[in-house]
């Protein structure tokens, strides 16, 4: 970094007397007098130039050298410097900051440097202090923060999810960029608070949400709960949030951190599925038009679908007593695949269910765990006495199972959810 100078007229390092005293320091610093040349720089500054025992200096510094001269720097960081010494020195400035960025080692490794100027009376007419200091540790702990939260914002987009910052005390409401979003606005062209927050929830859940924060606020009460928001636009949709409150030590609450994902589509499967419900409604009334169960099953499916869109969460849709369907969405991981074979195990018990329909239309990925967990949830249900229906096989999740070697013998497979109701409500009328 640092770069020889012809001397003519030079300063030797201990021709500076008492500014000696600051090769103790560890950051480079040099003298600069009035008219901006140098006439004195301490060890620090001679080992950024490689010169590891300086002793009598190696080379000495000609009194006129600017201290940009020393410097492998850009041209403008440079200029910058000169302006900045020459301002410092002549009292228009208290203090010039300058951060640097250039490469200080062989392998063009890159370091970054903060420049501070202050003044400094090195001759009768003034002058000023030089003072690097390496900033490349911070500079590479900032990069990292950078990328994390970019991390973060990108994820909560892919998401469709943000986190929320609220001070209970004042009632400010802090959102991350996507929040705003999912609200319909432009990232920090809403004045987000509490109040604000409440006039954009749809004014059939307000209540609802209201009494939801009290209760976690002043009852400590877990906050995670789904209600619809309106939209700027006046489009309607469906957000799930949850929460948790902060104390003082006292017991007094302080803030609340949370998060809000858009749910919207979610709750729209259960649309989906209602129309496909209602299509084989249809289809067993035009075949069963003289089965007085017909209108038992008509009845049954009704209240599936009432019960599918008031709690999404169920996964388990009962036809009829002794016909249920398990459909399948999302990623299947080891918590779930157990929770899912309690649970379709438990309602077989209960309910005498004799078929069960897997369908796994929904499930982006199958693997060996997501295969060994749907033939441990039939070989199950056999031994209970339940006869298991596997339906929305796709191509590729048809090759992944060969690739497997998943025995599918003992399944009933059938190529979509309303083909394997089809052929269970006909094979629980055979047993009939």
């Amino acid at each position: 970094m640092l770069q020889d100078t012809p001397s003519s007229g030079s300063s030797s390092h201990f021709a500076a007397g008492a500014w000696s005293a600051l090769d103790a320091l560890t950051d480079p610093v040099a003298l600069v007098d009035a008219r901006g040349g140098i006439r004195y720089v301490n060890l620090a500054w001679y080992r950024l130039a490689g010169d590891s025992e300086p002793g009598p200096r190696s080379h000495e510094l000609a009194l006129s050298t600017p201290p940009d001269a020393m410097l492998d720097l850009r041209e403008t960081d440079r200029e910058a410097i000169r302006a900045g010494i020459g301002d410092v020195s002549s009292g228009r400035r208290a203090r010039f900051d300058l951060e640097l960025g250039t490469s200080l080692t062989a392998d063009e490794e890159q370091k970054w440097f903060s420049l501070v100027v202050t003044p400094c009376q090195v001759d009768p007419e003034g002058g000023a202090l030089v003072h690097l200091r390496d900033v490349t540790a911070q500079k590479k702990t900032e990069s990292a923060l950078r990328a994390s939260e970019e991390g973060l914002l990108w994820a909560q987009e892919i998401g469709n999810m943000g986190n929320w910052d609220w001070d209970i005390p004042t009632g400010g409401l802090t959102w991350s960029d996507q929040i705003f979003r999912i609200f319909g606005y432009e990232p920090r062209k809403f004045d987000v608070s509490y109040q604000a927050f409440i006039s954009t929830i749809h004014p059939g859940d307000r209540d609802m949400v209201v009494e939801a924060v009290n209760k976690a606020v002043n009852e400590r009460a877990p906050y995670s709960i789904e209600h619809r928001i309106a939209l700027p636009t006046g489009e309607v949709r469906v957000v799930h949030e949850q929460g948790k409150v902060f104390y003082s030590d006292s017991g007094t609450p302080l803030r609340m951190l949370g998060t809000v994902q858009d749910v919207t589509e979610r709750r729209q499967s259960a649309d989906t599925i209602r129309l496909q419900a209602g299509r084989l409604e249809r289809e067993l009334a035009a075949r069963e038009e003289s089965e007085r169960a017909r209108a038992a099953l008509q009845d049954e499916v009704i209240r599936v679908q009432r019960a599918l869109l008031e709690e999404l969460s169920t996964p388990l849709i009962p036809i009829r007593e002794d016909l249920m369907v398990l459909p399948l969405i999302g990623a299947i991981d080891a918590r779930r695949a157990e929770q899912m074979l309690s649970t379709v195990l438990s309602a077989a018990v209960t309910k005498q269910t004799r078929v069960v329909i897997i369908d796994i239309t929904g499930v982006k990925q199958v693997d060996t765990h997501v295969a060994n967990t749907i033939m441990r949830t039939a070989q199950a249900l056999g031994l209970v006495g339940a006869e298991v229906v596997l339906t929305g096989i796709r191509s590729d999740v048809a090759r992944t199972l060969v690739e497997l070697d998943v025995p599918l013998t003992s399944l009933i497979v059938r190529g979509t959810l309303a083909s394997g109701i089809a052929y269970a409500t006909g094979q629980a009328g055979k047993r009939r």
